[in-house]
């Protein structure tokens, strides 16, 4: 008797329970899946010139910043943006968040979209995609060094010296940029080292050599960015701005690959090129 009692004890509190979690799993709304994103990581001295990053939209009357972690950095400051080799100064609009009808993706076409810091323009801007946006502190303290872009082969001593350097023969060399002190802007593909790759970006200056390098290893489907097939395209690698200070050189520029691209500041300091700063923008096509 005493068993069958708590026998239907057992079926009466085990079906009590299967209700409870049937009632709960058809209250319970349905999970969202949200897109991963890669975040921007800004690593700029803020006791410095300030800089960040935005991109133009289709008609290049405004931007918008792309998104930065660094709480202390804030976008709405900036006086001017660097555009082609162009300072042009800034409105400052709004400050919003990305709505919902956004793709995801900081690009020209989800201009309205996206969420970040906007401006306007002072002055008509005719081409460009990104700007470096900055304060008058960093103005006063950087001149903005005119370059020309080029597609032409380096010359042979050049490339010697860039060989014996990294002690690698060189696959491919090219001139992507000429500034107005002749001063150029490098970019060399060295042959393969067992699965070693190697990229170098190179600013030449008489006898002053800065260098950047992009080594990675080799992978047939996804070398240096996702889905490149092992192949550094130099055309996904650009120029957007180079300044020159008391102190060093920086250069900033987009490197595209197949689902977004990255935007670099770099600073000069014993020979090589630093990250002072870098945004992620995510452009895979729909």
């Amino acid at each position: 008797m005493i068993i069958r009692m708590r026998t239907a004890f057992n079926v009466v509190f085990s079906a009590g329970i299967i209700s409870l979690i049937l009632i709960s799993c058809m209250q319970e709304k349905p999970k969202e899946i949200k897109q991963e994103k890669k975040q921007s990581n800004l690593k700029t001295d803020t006791n410095q010139a300030f800089i960040t990053f935005a991109f133009l939209n289709e008609n290049k009357d405004s931007l918008v910043s792309l998104p930065v972690e660094d709480e202390k950095i804030k976008p709405e400051l900036a006086t001017h943006a660097i555009i082609e080799n162009k300072v042009i100064p800034i409105i400052f609009s709004n400050t919003k968040l990305e709505n919902q009808t956004s793709n995801g993706r900081q690009t020209s076409h989800n201009f309205a979209n996206n969420g970040g810091s906007f401006f306007t323009f002072k002055e008509p801007v005719k081409q460009g995609d990104f700007a470096l946006l900055v304060n008058q502190d960093f103005i006063d303290h950087n001149k903005v060094m005119s370059f020309i872009k080029k597609d032409k082969k380096t010359d042979e001593p050049t490339t010697s010296i860039l060989s014996k350097k990294y002690n690698r023969k060189i696959a491919k060399s090219a001139t992507i940029a000429e500034l107005e002190d002749q001063s150029q802007i490098i970019l060399t593909l060295f042959e393969v080292k067992n699965d070693s790759a190697l990229a170098v970006l190179s600013y030449l200056h008489h006898d002053q050599l800065i260098t950047l390098d992009f080594p990675a290893k080799y992978d047939e489907m996804s070398t240096w960015r996702v889905d490149d097939g092992g192949v550094f395209d130099f055309e996904n690698l650009q120029v957007l701005s180079v300044f020159q200070s008391d102190k060093s050189i920086k250069i900033a520029t987009v490197f595209w690959g197949a689902e977004g691209y990255n935007l670099n500041f770099y600073e000069s300091t014993n020979g090589v090129f630093k990250s002072i700063a870098e945004a992620y923008g995510y452009s895979a096509p729909l």
